[in-house]
């Protein structure tokens, strides 16, 4: 996995229906790779359901919303 952090991000898109609070948000990095933003995952529970979760790694929380506007623009249709 490549480890290295990028340098410039591009914000794509918010779920506008969370109150444009910034959260969940999607990102284009300057090295061709994504970042998505949302409220960390904290229950114990739901974490140890994780399959290959190493150290260095985290969880966040995204709607549905979001998703849906990630993948309109990944595939060039409307959300």
């Amino acid at each position: 996995m490549d480890h290295k952090q990028p340098e410039q991000l591009e914000h794509i898109a918010t779920d506008p229906n969370t109150g444009k609070d910034g959260c969940p948000s999607y990102y284009a990095t300057d090295d061709g790779r994504f970042i998505v933003q949302g409220y960390k995952l904290t229950s114990d529970h739901a974490r140890g359901q994780l399959v290959n979760f190493p150290d260095g790694e985290d969880a966040v929380i995204i709607t549905k919303g979001l998703a849906d506007l990630i993948v309109a623009h990944h595939t060039g249709t409307t959300a």
